[in-house]
């Protein structure tokens, strides 16, 4: 695969921000997010290949515009 999904390897992305005092989430809005998927899951209305698939599906102009959990969102 080589979309903008998989950007393991890349270069030109910039260098990764280690924050060491972050919270877990950055917004309180992000927490219920990670709640609703773990929900979804535990009903059986959601699967781990399914949620990738459907990030997948992001274009790659929003993929890189959106912050991750709003990328939750979106699928």
């Amino acid at each position: 695969m080589n979309g903008i999904h998989d950007m393991g390897g890349m270069h030109g992305m910039g260098p990764i921000e280690i924050e060491p005092d972050a919270p877990v989430f950055h917004a309180s809005w992000e927490g219920r997010v990670m709640a609703l998927g773990d929900t979804m899951g535990a009903w059986g209305s959601w699967s781990v290949d399914r949620f990738r698939y459907l990030r997948e599906t992001i274009a790659p102009v929003d993929y890189l515009a959106k912050p991750y959990y709003e990328q939750w969102l979106m699928t």
